[in-house]
């Protein structure tokens, strides 16, 4: 192991039960549809749900403004099938983004009430109560267009937020970057240990500046999963994701991922990441 990257133990035994004890109720939570009791009884299945704090009447402004179905108010485009909303009413911001159907089994999802937007809408509930920031849900709708049923998804928007990469590749000094980087894998080791795995990392977690540092913000939520274990496999797909939007990285900042986000690892293991993080063509923004 490189010798400027520290390290630490890892867990002990009664932290990994209780990990393990948690992967499971996550996994019930999200697959088997049981979500959280008081969530689910508080918005049983229709066609427009609205968050604590919002009416079903804001959302349906909102899908009418995104859909150019109404004036009152401002749309932002920010990609194909995400738009930043803002009634004129309230000039609050929100963001919104659309779930169309793409297969058949889009349909049973959702008859099981685990679709895509299912999916986000009960983690952005579970994941406060585990200690993890995630934009505050706003509602859903689910609405057809073309004859086709399309989902949507409004959430608050967070102001002054940039993708960590945008934010890591803008700070000026090598310390101050691999103290960034080391950071990110310091989170990466706690939503690990929390049961999460999301696939499309790196452009999915937001930045905020505050007083007490960096907040780190997980967003998509439909693409988070539960995991029991962490496979190899998708240990060398995150790294290589990390890899490909921070680098290119040095064997310091590869070796100070390694032990904050692994800790104590063998000298097989580390020298596999660190290939893997040193190999990873960056990509181009």
């Amino acid at each position: 192991m490189s010798p400027e990257a520290p390290t630490r133990s890892a867990p002990g035994p009664a932290s990994a039960a209780r990990r393990l004890v948690s992967h499971l109720r996550l996994g019930f939570r999200f697959y088997l549809g049981l979500g959280i009791p008081t969530v689910r009884a508080a918005y049983p299945e229709c066609r427009v749900r609205a968050a604590s704090g919002y009416s079903p009447e804001l959302v349906r402004t909102l899908l009418a403004l995104r859909r150019g179905e109404s004036e009152a108010g401002t749309v932002e485009e920010v990609n194909f099938r995400c738009a930043v909303v803002t009634p004129a009413d309230t000039q609050q911001r929100f963001f919104l983004k659309e779930f169309p159907r793409r297969h058949a089994l889009h349909d049973i999802e959702r008859a099981l009430r685990c679709s895509r937007v299912d999916r986000a809408w009960r983690a952005a509930h579970l994941l406060p109560r585990l200690g993890i920031l995630t934009p505050r849900p706003v509602g859903t709708i689910l609405a057809t267009e073309g004859g086709e049923p399309i989902e949507y998804l409004a959430t608050e928007w967070l102001p002054d937020a940039l993708p960590y990469h945008v934010r890591l590749r803008a700070v000026e000094g090598l310390e101050t970057r691999r103290r960034m980087l080391e950071e990110f894998a310091r989170h990466l080791r706690r939503w690990h240990d929390c049961g999460l795995y999301l696939r499309d990392l790196v452009t999915n977690v937001l930045t905020r500046e505050s007083p007490g540092g960096i907040e780190y913000w997980l967003t998509d939520l439909d693409q988070l999963h539960p995991i029991r274990r962490l496979t190899r496999t998708r240990i060398l797909h995150q790294m290589a994701q990390l890899a490909r939007w921070t680098g290119p990285l040095t064997e310091w900042e590869s070796g100070t991922i390694i032990s904050a986000c692994f800790g104590r690892v063998n000298q097989r293991n580390y020298d596999r990441l660190e290939s893997v993080l040193l190999t990873t063509p960056p990509a181009e923004l």
